[in-house]
């Protein structure tokens, strides 16, 4: 038997359809969000925007109460060893999409605050997970569609997700992509003697991304990282990003 027989793939198409007409970033994933329904019946959801250092820039919640919303965010969103954390090492690998299925029973035992005052608190049973990705592969939008008390998610949920994330991630990181004379636009102020590498953490360091998270999207070591910016700032004859912003964008 063919395992996508069953897929709905006249639904998904108008739900990619759907996301697909709408061209702004917050209200893109807004709309996957509140349709997502039409294809894996969920209780509750959330998505949280970040930025390039993770820290949340915008955020969404459906039928999830004021109270827990701002719980999470106020706490858990910020536990930096939170094994599901928003900074939990997460890489786009686009042979397959980045979906987890966590079974919040099978951590009823644990003996920590987060299992008793929110999760258990909650009443979540599962929560199916998925992430999109920005152009440097770094996450860049994290998805979290959660099911309480009788409903569990099933092996065809899961099917239609990894039919249906990687499309998702593909339309998410269309909206970024600037017109070919906007791309890299501190290319040619002083920048012949740069390395590709050395490009590559200028660009990141311009749009405000810290050392640690350059390193982290790059996958190199923050030392090999802090030397390209040692070499960046002396081609560019700069002491600090202040002054590689004004040299290099002349803000």
């Amino acid at each position: 038997m063919n395992p996508t027989a069953d897929i709905p793939w006249q639904d998904i198409n108008a739900f990619l359809l759907a996301c697909g007409d709408v061209h702004d970033p917050y209200k893109y994933c807004v709309t996957v969000l509140d349709d997502f329904g039409q294809l894996v019946a969920f209780d509750e959801g959330m998505f949280l925007m970040l930025d390039g250092n993770r820290r949340i820039v915008r955020k969404y919640f459906k039928n999830i109460s004021r109270r827990w919303s701002s719980v999470y965010l106020e706490y858990y969103s910020k536990v930096s060893d939170y094994e599901y954390g928003l900074n939990s090492d997460v890489s786009e690998n686009r042979s397959k999409p980045f979906v987890m299925l966590i079974d919040w029973e099978d951590h009823y035992g644990d003996d920590d605050d987060f299992m008793s005052d929110y999760i258990r608190a909650r009443g979540l049973r599962e929560s199916l997970t998925f992430t999109l990705f920005d152009l440097n592969g770094a996450p860049a939008t994290a998805f979290s569609l959660d099911c309480t008390k009788g409903k569990r998610f099933t092996e065809h949920d899961l099917e239609i997700m990894n039919v249906v994330v990687p499309h998702l991630n593909n339309l998410y990181k269309n909206m970024f992509v600037r017109p070919s004379g906007q791309v890299s636009i501190w290319k040619g102020h002083s920048t012949e003697d740069l390395t590709p590498r050395e490009q590559d953490v200028t660009e990141l360091l311009c749009q405000g991304i810290a050392p640690v998270n350059i390193a982290r999207e790059l996958r190199i070591s923050l030392g090999t990282t802090n030397k390209h910016i040692g070499h960046i700032y002396k081609k560019f004859g700069v002491s600090s990003r202040q002054e590689l912003l004004v040299r290099v964008l002349g803000k």
